[in-house]
C-alpha cells in the first residue's frame, strides 16, 4: 500500500471520529410529549431558549374526542331489481349463412393444424383460402341494408 492512500484513509479516520463526536450537537430535540413530568428532579444545566416558547416547537394539543352520535334507524324499502324480458328463440339459419360458417369453420381447422405441425396437401390449403373469402362473401352479402327505424342509437338506461 502506497503512503499517500495511507494518509487519505487517516484523514477519512480522522473526519469520520469528529463527526461522531459532534452528533449530539446537531441531534434533534426530544419530544416535549415524552419530557419527564414536571414534579420531577431536572438538571441544572438546561439550555433554555425562545424556541421553548414559540409556538412552532410546541406540542400540539391534542383535540377533543366528540361523543358518539347516535346512528338513526332508517328503513328503505328494497328497491326495484331490473328484470330483462327474455329473448326471443334463435330462429333456424338460413342455408347460405350456414354454408358460410361452415366455409370459414374449414379455413380456422386447416390453419390450426398447419400450426400444431399436421401437414397438408396443397390442394386442401387453396381450398381453405377460398372457401374463407368465399364464406367472408356470403355472410357479408347477409347483413341487412339498412336499420330498423325503432333501433335507436345504443344502450339505454
Amino acid at each position: 500500500m502506497s503512503r499517500a492512500s495511507e494518509d487519505d484513509r487517516e484523514a477519512v479516520d480522522r473526519a469520520f471520529a469528529d463527526l461522531v463526536a459532534g452528533y449530539h450537537l446537531t441531534a434533534d430535540r426530544p419530544d416535549p410529549l415524552l419530557a419527564p413530568p414536571v414534579d420531577a428532579p431536572q438538571s441544572k444545566e438546561r439550555d433554555e431558549s425562545w424556541a421553548d416558547e414559540h409556538p412552532l416547537f410546541r406540542a400540539p394539543e391534542p383535540p377533543p374526542t366528540p361523543a358518539p352520535l347516535p346512528e338513526p334507524v332508517v328503513e328503505r324499502e328494497p328497491e326495484p331489481r331490473y328484470e330483462p324480458d327474455p329473448l326471443p328463440p334463435l330462429g333456424r339459419p338460413a342455408v347460405p349463412a350456414l354454408l358460410g360458417w361452415i366455409a370459414i369453420g374449414y379455413a380456422v381447422v386447416l390453419v390450426m393444424g398447419a400450426s400444431f405441425g399436421i401437414r397438408f396437401p396443397t390442394w386442401a390449403g387453396w381450398l381453405a383460402v377460398c372457401s374463407f373469402i368465399g364464406g367472408f362473401g356470403i355472410l357479408v352479402t347477409r347483413l341487412p341494408r339498412n336499420r330498423p327505424p325503432d333501433a335507436g342509437d345504443g344502450a339505454v338506461l
